[in-house]
């Protein structure tokens, strides 16, 4: 651009010179005006497509950080909601106020009573069971056995199976909770517990803790041998 101006300068000059009584030619120097015009427009239009450029980057930048933060903050919710499903699903040791229960078999000289009748069964932990988280039990174990939804209860012999190992009696459920409403769960009058005790001679002692720390959940310990998954 810059050599095309300057021939036409040169030109225009040298008319000038060599014109005198010619003149300068006017398509000439219109030619040089809009040439100079055009490379003002051009610089110009350089100026704005480098600001535009500038707000791009400067946009894409705040679009970056913004997404940065909307990760960061979409992270922390995720890990929020893992934490509280993993509290709520028994995945999470945790510590509160509640009751321990104690219960073993009978120790009743009644004769009307079946050895069967002395003997603390997995219907009779599950019923406990039931009754504590009809009460509000936030979290349950049997001798250090989380309690979940998926926890098993079975007689195996003369010891339990609890989430599939054995547990021998006396049996300790410990419960966190609202303290008087699980303490009455299991002691007033016409309960599981109370018929347990008062009718089978089975030792039921329910006393109040202030602060119990109920284990995680491990796992079932078991192995499925036929079963498989149909994924």
């Amino acid at each position: 651009m810059n050599i095309i101006i300057f021939i036409l300068v040169f030109i225009v000059s040298a008319a000038i010179v060599n014109g005198a009584d010619a003149g300068v030619d006017e398509n000439t120097i219109y030619a040089l005006k809009n040439l100079n015009n055009y490379e003002k427009n051009v610089k110009d239009m350089r100026e704005v497509v480098k600001s535009l450029q500038d707000e791009v980057l400067y946009e894409k930048s705040q679009a970056k950080d913004l997404d940065d933060h909307n990760f960061l903050e979409s992270m922390i919710e995720m890990n929020h909601q893992i934490e509280e499903l993993k509290f709520y699903n028994g995945f999470t040791d945790v510590r509160g106020p509640g009751i321990m229960l104690r219960v073993s078999d009978s120790t009743s000289d009644d004769e009307n009573l079946d050895i069967m009748d002395k003997i603390v069964h997995d219907v009779d932990i599950t019923v406990l069971l039931n009754d504590l988280k009809s009460a509000g039990a936030e979290a349950i174990d049997v001798n250090g056995k989380r309690i979940v939804n998926i926890s098993e209860v079975v007689c195996a012999g003369p010891v339990l199976k609890i989430n599939g190992e054995a547990v021998p009696a006396p049996f300790v459920i410990r419960a966190v909770g609202d303290q008087e409403k699980l303490y009455n769960v299991v002691t007033e009058e016409g309960t599981y517990a109370y018929d347990l005790k008062n009718k089978y001679g089975m030792e039921v002692a329910a006393i109040m803790s202030y602060n119990l720390v109920i284990p995680k959940f491990y796992g079932i310990n078991s192995e499925n041998k036929f079963a498989q998954s149909a994924e």
